[in-house]
């Protein structure tokens, strides 16, 4: 079995009341900047992701995000990865079962990234990431 490689956290998924005073106080108090963001046709903000340095978070509308109603705050948190169908093979050898399998999403990032969603032994849940 091929082996895989954790490069390091990709990013944490957070869901807040208003993205646009998130967006705000990070920008004005902690110095983030925006690392990319992607837009629905309609010209509605689908995605937000700010970082400084290398912590890197993702804001998600808390009005729009009821994955399970136990999330909480935190909605995932992401782990990057070198080779998502080694790591996702490797996991799932190990009895992992995996929530959302293997999804391309072309519009995040320059190139697109795949990822992969399951959970820890606590609920919490977890996101593997590989950025193309």
């Amino acid at each position: 079995m091929e082996k895989f490689n954790v490069l390091g956290f990709g990013h944490v998924g957070l869901s807040v009341r208003d993205v646009e005073i998130s967006r705000k106080f990070y920008e004005d108090m902690l110095g983030f900047g925006v690392v990319w963001e992607h837009f629905n046709t309609n010209g509605n903000r689908s995605l937000l992701f700010m970082g400084n340095q290398s912590c890197v978070i993702e804001f998600l509308d808390a009005k729009h995000d009821k994955v399970d109603g136990i999330n909480g705050p935190i909605n995932h948190l992401s782990i990057l990865v070198d080779d998502i169908e080694a790591a996702v093979a490797e996991l799932k050898s190990k009895g992992i079962e995996f929530e959302l399998d293997i999804t391309l999403d072309p519009n995040l990032y320059q190139n697109g990234e795949k990822f992969a969603i399951f959970r820890g032994p606590d609920g919490e849940r977890l996101q593997l990431e590989q950025i193309l």
